[in-house]
């Protein structure tokens, strides 16, 4: 964990999150504070979930491959029972920043062009979803960066099992573990979707959060640079 701190939210951040952009946005849609209120609260709800959520899925992360090391030793249900609680709230607050992002760019796009962004009561709020985002964009900004960055990320097979995995743990099930001795797995063991439980599964996909966050978020940057001066 970094020193780099988030000025509006005096937050320390992970060295990993892209602070620069997000504090451009934030500077950019806060000159419409006075002119929008409602829009504004909305924005600023959604910045800082992003930021919010990034940090609780980089605690997950660390926790998560800590409690594995010590299952290496220690392989008991007590064990286990932590490593789940940490991959719970590893792919929920990490899905959260991403759709948190979404909702975001959708409430700056409304200050922008709030016909084909309607943003003004709870039922145009539950209705902000990723793909509906992109789609909007594509429509209204299609010669703008962002627009194709916000379709390509929901297009990843990271997204997808990231909200596969979400939607399992939430409304389902705990997943099973399969535990192989011998043959070609020998010594593995397989989570939901084949994931496989060791010290990387949690790193590796918050290297992709990361990294789609950054292209995101300095898209976006550039996007409220143009349209909120």
């Amino acid at each position: 964990m970094s020193k780099q701190i988030i000025s509006s939210l005096l937050l320390p951040m992970p060295d990993d999150f892209p602070v620069a952009p997000y504090e451009i946005i934030h500077s950019r849609y806060s000159q419409r504070k006075d002119s929008n209120l409602m829009l504004w609260k909305q924005c600023a709800g959604a910045w800082n979930a992003v930021a919010y959520r990034f940090l609780s899925c980089t605690e997950h992360d660390l926790n998560y491959t800590q409690y594995v090391r010590q299952g290496s030793a220690d392989p008991s249900h007590a064990n286990v029972y932590l490593q789940e609680r940490e991959l719970f709230g590893f792919f929920i607050t990490g899905l959260a920043a991403i759709e948190s992002f979404y909702y975001g760019i959708f409430a700056i796009a409304s200050m922008i062009k709030n016909v084909d962004f309607p943003f003004t009561t709870a039922t145009d709020f539950q209705k902000v979803k990723p793909i509906r985002t992109a789609e909007k964009f594509q429509s209204s900004f299609k010669h703008e960066d962002i627009a194709n960055i916000l379709q390509q990320v929901i297009n990843t097979p990271e997204f997808t099992e990231w909200n596969e995995i979400r939607n399992i743990l939430v409304h389902r099930i705990l997943p099973n573990r399969h535990y192989y001795l011998g043959g070609d797995k020998h010594n593995q063991t397989l989570w939901e979707k084949g994931i496989v439980i060791d010290i990387n599964t949690t790193s590796t996909r918050r290297k992709w959060l990361a990294k789609k966050l950054n292209d995101l978020l300095t898209s976006a940057a550039s996007f409220t640079d143009k349209y909120l001066q």
